[in-house]
């Protein structure tokens, strides 16, 4: 793990214990979208709808995991992670969402538990990685609220069937992209209307709470909780306007989970926001509680800040809180995740240790050189957020573990293949795997459990102001 100058520059040592993996989700990398008895998600449809990705490309084939499974279990095994965080499909455990368990689907996820296990590989696994079974949508999907109760039922059968094979279960992942699917249009099933993505993003709460619920009473082993998706944003100039703007879309966006999770329920601005501009979801007796109910740990998403100005074109302005630019010209801020895991610690309290569930940077200035993919942009990106993430910890942040986004480049929802975040190259027409420099970087952290830094308090190298 010595820099390609050969210096010997300052090291620091990851926390102990610290979980160290990637991760994946089952629509973006199984394909086998109607194989083995497997139903149809909202993503098979809408992914299968023209305009609704790029070059319409969908994502029936993913980058063909149900197929390579084994080989790609054994290149997991190659570079030492410890653990694997993916998700398992609902519509291939449960065609209908609800009812007939479908045997092959458990097959097949049985054979990637025991491979996993052979491996020495701990399972991470997330029940709800965005695929509602299409059956369920047609019934309304998450803006039905008995979405909440087929979700517990789905956990209950997760549970009763691998419980004993994973150390840890998130029920959601993400659940902001339900505002993506039902407020935005641009996930799927692709519905329009802020009414219709808060009253998704409420359900969704309430789904977690069920599958909570269904844990503690099924005897399963290990730990359950839930991922969220933390972009904080912050004022290029803080003038009172990009002030409120900060507080209104923190408010709309992670606030909107965190706040229900830790804080007993939406705050007092959330509740006055929505209910002026008609977003207001139906919160009945019993919500909060159930929304609140007590988890074994939280899983972070981070990847990067959000830059809020009136001005178009100032939010590239260099020097901003720490930021700069890897050599492909992003923007670069690993900063963000010291702060973002203060932030959990100190305003939230979050009772429960966190684990970083996501982390990553895509298309980052690849080259093919003699069978080689170089990616550095990605390893001082990866280097950095580490480097945050271990001040954090030494800081009194009880963190204990990093997964790194993603294990393969993959079908990237509604961008389709036109984002790579692996650290294994994966041609999309043979869907042929190459490790990444990045990957044997990667397996070198592991293996020392350490990484050097550029200097003694700098994340990273400083990248290069535009």
């Amino acid at each position: 793990m010595t820099p390609p100058d050969g210096a010997e520059p300052p090291r620091i040592d990851l926390p102990h214990p610290f979980e160290l993996g990637v991760a994946t989700s089952a629509y973006q990398i199984e394909g086998a979208w109607d194989e083995g008895g497997k139903g149809p998600s909202i993503w098979d449809v809408f992914s299968q709808t023209p305009g609704k990705v790029v070059h319409d490309i969908p994502g029936d084939r993913g980058v063909d995991h149900y197929h390579r499974m084994p080989s790609d279990v054994a290149l997991l095994a190659s570079l030492g992670v410890d653990s694997y965080r993916f998700s398992l499909s609902w519509s291939r455990l449960l065609p209908e969402g609800t009812g007939q368990v479908n045997r092959v689907g458990v097959d097949f996820y049985l054979r990637l538990f025991d491979a996993l296990a052979d491996a020495g590989i701990s399972a991470n696994v997330t029940l709800y990685h965005w695929d509602l079974p299409q059956a369920l949508e047609d019934r309304g999907g998450w803006l039905n609220r008995d979405v909440q109760h087929w979700f517990g039922e789905y956990a209950a059968v997760a549970y009763d069937l691998f419980g004993d094979r994973a150390a840890r279960w998130a029920t959601l992942n993400e659940p902001i992209a339900n505002w993506a699917g039902y407020g935005m249009g641009v996930f799927a099933p692709g519905k329009t209307g802020a009414l219709s993505g808060r009253t998704a993003m409420h359900h969704a709460l309430l789904a977690h709470g069920q599958a909570v619920s269904a844990f503690r009473a099924s005897g399963a082993q290990g730990e359950i909780g839930i991922v969220v998706d933390v972009w904080k944003r912050s004022a290029v100039d803080p003038t009172p306007e990009n002030l409120q703007r900060v507080r209104d879309q923190d408010a709309d966006a992670h606030e909107a989970f965190l706040n229900p999770l830790f804080k007993g329920g939406y705050s007092d601005h959330q509740v006055e926001r929505w209910r002026e501009d008609g977003s207001m979801p139906q919160v009945r007796d019993g919500d909060e509680a159930l929304a609140a109910a007590p988890i074994d740990f939280f899983g972070l998403n981070i990847y990067n800040r959000v830059l809020v100005d009136a001005e178009p074109g100032d939010e590239a302005r260099t020097g901003f809180v720490g930021g700069n630019f890897l050599d492909s010209g992003k923007f670069y801020d690993p900063e963000v995740a010291y702060e973002v895991l203060g932030l959990l610690h100190q305003e939230y309290r979050v009772p429960v240790p966190i684990y970083v569930t996501e982390n990553g940077i895509a298309n980052c200035s690849e080259t093919l050189d003699a069978g080689r993919v170089h990616d550095r942009d990605r390893i001082e990106y990866v280097r950095g957020f580490l480097h945050a993430i271990a001040r954090a910890a030494a800081d009194g942040v009880d963190v204990r573990g990093y997964y790194l986004w993603s294990f393969l480049d993959n079908y990237e929802w509604s961008l389709g293949y036109s984002e790579r975040y692996g650290i294994v190259h994966v041609d999309f027409g043979s869907f042929e795997r190459t490790p990444k420099d990045s990957a044997y970087w990667f397996r070198d952290v592991i293996a020392e459990r350490s990484l050097w830094v550029d200097a003694p308090g700098v994340a990273g190298r400083p990248g290069r102001s535009t």
